[in-house]
């Protein structure tokens, strides 16, 4: 805050910048100037005691502003780790929901294409109709594998033993 401050002695009074420096005709006594110099004085005198005074108020009003601006940092911080926990929260509980929704759209396609239960967990897809493409597809192969196992007995598998005879076979442990 600069004021100028024009005095009849032609003597300038800047205040709030530069230090008062009183032109060199003001520098001669004379009975006149000594009393606007007096009268002078006190009224630059009110003037510096007003400034500082604003200077205390502002520098406290300033103060205050920051201290507000800190206070009103803080609380929006606080609001905003609050919203962000609360958003993190909606978004594991919308993964968690989706997840169960897809669990359900597997489970229902497998029963569909009467898919065994143990195969619900490796369909693929995201939509009901991928997975009942897949369970459908996975189906038709389990199909084709059960009666195509040739070579196997199904009540003794080893009974086969490849060909050998009771009496090859005795020949064969017995010597």
């Amino acid at each position: 805050m600069t004021e100028t401050v024009t005095t009849p002695t032609t003597e300038t009074v800047v205040t709030g910048t530069k230090p008062v420096e009183p032109e060199a005709e003001s520098q001669k006594p004379t009975a006149n100037s000594q009393q606007e110099e007096a009268w002078d004085e006190a009224r630059a005198r009110a003037l510096i005691d007003k400034l500082r005074g604003e200077n205390r108020e502002l520098a406290k009003a300033q103060k205050r502003l920051t201290d507000l601006e800190a206070a009103d940092k803080k609380r929006s911080e606080a609001e905003m780790t609050e919203l962000q926990k609360t958003q993190k929260e909606l978004d594991e509980l919308r993964t968690q929901l989706q997840g169960e929704k897809l669990a359900r759209m597997r489970q229902e396609a497998a029963t569909k294409a009467n898919l065994p239960m143990e195969f619900v967990e490796r369909l693929k897809g995201e939509t009901p109709e991928e997975l009942e493409a897949d369970a459908t597809k996975v189906a038709e192969m389990l199909k084709k594998l059960k009666p195509g196992a040739p070579g196997v007995n199904p009540t003794n598998p080893a009974a086969t033993g490849g060909g050998e005879t009771d009496e090859q076979r005795r020949k064969r442990l017995f010597g």
